[in-house]
């Protein structure tokens, strides 16, 4: 942020004092803390951004990445009450930011590198055994490896939506990234069309999904160490 984080955080700190059950305190505290955000110009947005955190994780190679990327970042954004941006430069891998209040950036970026890992494992394994036992062309074993990825996003989307709260953070969030990015575009990528045939890769990619759970912790937020995969050694 621009202003300087000093005044900000005593601005807060007023504020603060400002809920004490000391009637005279409080006063003298909100008056404080009204005198400096005229003082320095600063806004109830700012205020609002200032227990606003980031985590920053690469999104991979690719500067667009695929759709199952793009996805699961979402996802994981939505159920910690988080906003997720996409870092893109021409010449660097691009990266995802994490943007939510307190300790769940930290949380979400955890979570969607062990989910990210848990899934590209998946693909793998899935490409393998389409290779070995299928003629398909290449555009045909890509079709059925995205169907399959797809498929394991839905399935794991089931747990992880049980996660998601009201999203009580959403403008205060809103008010951080326009103060510090201004206009944001939405990057979304287009999921691949299932037919008939493409049942066997689904319920691969939806059987594939099951190994992996999500535990609630006490204060209803998931703790790294309780995100695990049911086969982990």
């Amino acid at each position: 942020m621009k202003t300087n984080k000093k005044i900000i955080d005593k601005i807060c700190k007023c504020l603060r004092l400002a809920e004490s059950g000391n009637p005279n305190e409080a006063a003298l505290a909100l008056r404080q803390a009204t005198s400096m955000m005229k003082k320095y110009g600063i806004s109830d947005a700012q205020i609002m951004a200032a227990d606003v955190t980031e985590s920053v994780i690469q999104a991979g190679e690719r500067y667009n990445p695929p759709f199952w990327v793009l996805a699961l970042a979402n996802l994981v954004a939505d159920a910690f009450q988080c906003r997720n941006l996409i870092s893109r430069q021409y010449g660097k891998r691009p990266e995802f930011r994490f943007v939510g209040l307190g300790f769940k950036t930290e949380v979400a970026t955890y979570s969607y590198t062990v989910l990210h890992r848990y899934l590209v494992r998946a693909i793998e394994q899935f490409k393998a055994s389409v290779n070995e036992n299928s003629t398909n062309s290449h555009s045909e074993s890509q079709h059925r490896i995205d169907v399959f990825a797809q498929a394991w996003l839905f399935r794991v989307g089931r747990t992880v939506s049980e996660f998601i709260g009201d999203n009580t953070d959403k403008t205060i969030i809103d008010a951080y990234i326009q103060e510090k990015y201004g206009e944001t575009s939405e990057l979304t990528g287009e999921p691949t069309g299932t037919q008939q045939a493409d049942y066997s890769d689904i319920m691969s990619g939806m059987q594939a999904a099951n190994e992996v759970e999500l535990y609630r912790s006490v204060g209803h937020f998931i703790q790294p160490e309780l995100l695990q995969h049911k086969h982990a050694s």
